[in-house]
């Protein structure tokens, strides 16, 4: 009877465990963003085709059992009823043109001298021709703010490129907010509310990164700095390749209308 009872409380233990691991780590991944938030929150997030959610969804949920085959139709309707009028068919309507996923008329917000916290002051034009990374934390989100020493060293590791990272706190200005960021030590840019005019929704949980390109698209948005980072490596040595093929072919219009 007592190794039961210990058997019990050991499986017991270990389904406990077990919850605390996947609560903790699951979270920093694709995979288990999706077990937690579900597949349409997750798409709207990261913005990537649903092949890679339904590849995840049968692997965390049985499969639904396929329908019953549709009853054979029954025998022909008697020759005295009237057969219908086939109706017209009605042309399909064109499906809407998908939203941007950033709005280029007006690409960044927040800027203003008075939501600047630390590192160097920047406007619209400091963008021009670099990858930006922005970071968006919560001084409530203890896991947002733990990752600041982490968003510190991949600035130290690559100022030098053509790369801004931009850290932008929500929740409001305040002075315990400002003091955390020294105590992490921050020099990179930091602002109250700053970032996309349309960015992905934090959907109530931080932090929130996301990386776009010196042409103005988003390259990778998404919780996990590491691949922020990948995202920024993969993009570096293209950086400014857009613009130069753009220009010679402007010049060799150019030079055929001069002939």
């Amino acid at each position: 009877m007592k190794k039961a009872f210990l058997v019990l409380v050991v499986l017991v233990g270990l389904l406990v465990a077990a919850d605390l691991v996947i609560v903790k780590f699951w979270p920093d991944t694709k995979a288990g963003e999706y077990a937690v938030v579900g597949l349409d929150t997750a798409v709207a997030w990261y913005g990537v085709t649903k092949d890679f959610w339904v590849e995840q969804w049968h692997r965390f949920r049985p499969e639904e059992p396929e329908e019953a085959a549709a009853e054979e139709p029954s025998a022909a309707e008697p020759e005295d009823e009237p057969e219908e009028e086939a109706k017209p068919e009605e042309p399909e309507k064109s499906a809407k043109p998908p939203k941007p996923v950033v709005d280029l008329s007006k690409p960044w917000k927040g800027l203003e001298p008075e939501n600047w916290y630390c590192g160097k002051k920047l406007a619209e034009s400091s963008f021009d021709g670099k990858i930006v990374m922005v970071y968006v934390f919560s001084e409530s989100s203890e896991d947002s703010v733990a990752l600041l020493p982490r968003i510190e060293n991949l600035w130290s590791a690559y100022k030098s490129k053509p790369l801004v990272v931009l850290g932008s706190h929500r929740g409001g200005k305040s002075a315990k907010t400002e003091n955390l960021i020294k105590k992490a030590k921050v020099t990179f840019p930091v602002y109250e509310g700053a970032g996309r005019t349309q960015e992905p929704s934090a959907g109530g949980r931080y932090p929130i990164v996301y990386v776009v390109d010196d042409t103005g698209h988003m390259i990778y948005r998404g919780r996990s700095d590491l691949e922020a980072t990948e995202a920024i490596v993969t993009a570096i040595p293209n950086v400014g390749k857009s613009s130069s093929i753009g220009k010679s072919a402007k010049r060799g219009k150019r030079r055929k209308g001069a002939k």
